[in-house]
């Protein structure tokens, strides 16, 4: 016979609901960071690494639409279809 574990009479401070409790405080931390993370996105944009060529090629498996700011050659780069694409401007 399986045990029934939601009515189990242990007090919990992290799943037992209730203010104050570590479960309401991560929940209002988490809002709260995605909210600023949001908004500093959408007035700043996205950072793009800067790297040199060799830390490029450093990187054990890029992934499909992976963008950098190669420094080596002063030109944004992708990784698209196996290699590293440059942006050109014309």
């Amino acid at each position: 016979m399986a045990a029934d574990f939601d009515i189990f009479p242990v007090y919990d401070a992290i799943t037992k609901p209730g203010s104050n409790k570590i479960s309401d405080i991560w929940v209002s931390f988490f809002a709260t960071f995605y909210e600023n993370l949001v908004g500093y996105m959408g007035s700043f944009g996205t950072f793009i690494p800067n790297i040199t060529t060799a830390q490029r090629d450093s990187i054990q498996s890029p992934q499909a639409g992976q963008m950098i700011y190669n420094t080596t050659t002063n030109a944004p780069q992708i990784f698209q279809g196996g290699v590293w694409k440059t942006f050109t401007t014309t």
